[in-house]
């Protein structure tokens, strides 16, 4: 038998604590079909990816692409350094500090957001969660999807159990070359090597800081700070991003003047022959 704890407000901390759990728990398990699906270990350990497929000739020339979402995976060494910076400068400055959630974080967002500074608590980690397993479409839904407020906290903890699972089974440059690889960047364009040529033309491991800001910029909102259609918004954005780089210690303060300086440069030149269809999923 368990002894009743006498100091009222210690038993209603540990009765609040055991609800989370099985709050968690039945998320965890959809229970009764209430929460939707959760992705299990397997699903985090074999992610579908859509790619394009490729056709080339003999000579090894391409001459066709076929996809839904128009996307080429890269490797971690064939990112620049300058992308990764920017990134985790810009959405997650804590990335290679927390396992997924970074509890101070999302406190200090809370705070933030409550004297008017509105902030994302998400990690890179959880929106590669979002992105790549769908946490809030379809199958994921359940029956919560129909009480609006209490969906938004089940969806963001469903979030925070696969970034967990996550990190569980990926080093933090493995997490990074998924998330690379997943992110949309507008246009159609899924993945950061076909937004690199999309925009500029070039490999994302020749990005220079300016440009790899641009893109890290458009992750906040891709048709606000589309930088073809909204240039000057794309500027400003940029440029954040360029402070961001430099308050964390990723650029000298001589290269953010460098770099703010530049305009944005696209090259708009790269036209691969391309066919709307179906992407191919690796293992499929």
């Amino acid at each position: 038998m368990f002894k009743r704890i006498r100091n009222k407000y210690l038993r209603y901390f540990t009765i609040f604590v055991y609800f989370v759990i099985i709050f968690f728990c039945a998320i965890e398990l959809n229970f009764l079909w209430l929460f939707g699906y959760t992705p299990d270990m397997n699903d985090i350990r074999n992610p579908n990816i859509a790619v394009a497929s490729e056709v080339y000739t003999a000579d090894g020339k391409l001459i066709g692409k076929y996809y839904h979402q128009n996307r080429s995976p890269v490797e971690y060494n064939q990112i620049s350094l300058n992308l990764v910076h920017a990134l985790v400068a810009t959405e997650d400055a804590r990335f290679y500090q927390h396992h997924g959630v970074d509890i101070y974080g999302n406190l200090t967002g809370i705070l933030a957001s409550a004297k008017g500074d509105k902030r994302g608590g998400s990690t890179i980690t959880q929106q590669l969660a979002k992105n790549l397993f769908e946490t809030r479409k379809r199958k994921s839904q359940g029956l919560i999807k129909h009480i609006p407020v209490f969906r938004t906290l089940v969806y963001k903890i469903k979030e925070w159990l696969t970034a967990f699972k996550i990190e569980h089974v990926y080093n933090k440059q493995e997490i990074l070359t998924l998330y690379f690889n997943t992110v949309p960047f507008g246009n159609n364009s899924f993945g950061i090597k076909t937004a690199s040529l999309k925009y500029f033309n070039k490999q994302p491991d020749a990005l220079n800081p300016a440009e790899a800001a641009t893109l890290i910029g458009m992750l906040k909102a891709t048709s606000t700070y589309n930088p073809i259609n909204n240039p000057d918004k794309a500027f400003d954005r940029r440029n954040t991003v360029l402070h961001q780089m430099e308050k964390y210690g990723y650029i000298s303060k001589d290269d953010l003047s460098a770099n703010l300086a530049k305009p944005l440069n696209l090259d708009l030149t790269y036209v691969a022959t391309e066919s709307e269809g179906d992407s191919y999923l690796p293992g499929g």
